[in-house]
């Protein structure tokens, strides 16, 4: 896990601000060949953590898709 590339940070060409972050898991030092059903949902879900936890402003998307879940309040209501 020491050994790692060096980011790829482009110009915005848009008005607003914005941070975006991919993340491509190098599968073979893990010893697999896809990332498989389980650990997928556990990433899902970890993406609506973090929607419930960020201010109300900030937009999450996973694949592309707005995540609705704007508040806490909305995340606690989503699992109910």
């Amino acid at each position: 896990m020491s050994v790692k590339e060096e980011p790829v940070i482009k110009p915005n060409s848009r008005e607003k601000d914005y941070t975006c972050i991919t993340f491509k898991p190098d599968l073979k030092r893990f010893g697999m060949e896809r990332l498989d059903e389980d650990i997928v949902s556990l990433m899902t879900k970890r993406v609506y953590d973090m929607a419930g936890c960020t201010p109300a402003g900030v937009k999450v998307k996973l694949n592309g898709k707005l995540v609705e879940v704007k508040d806490f309040k909305a995340y606690a209501d989503f699992y109910l």
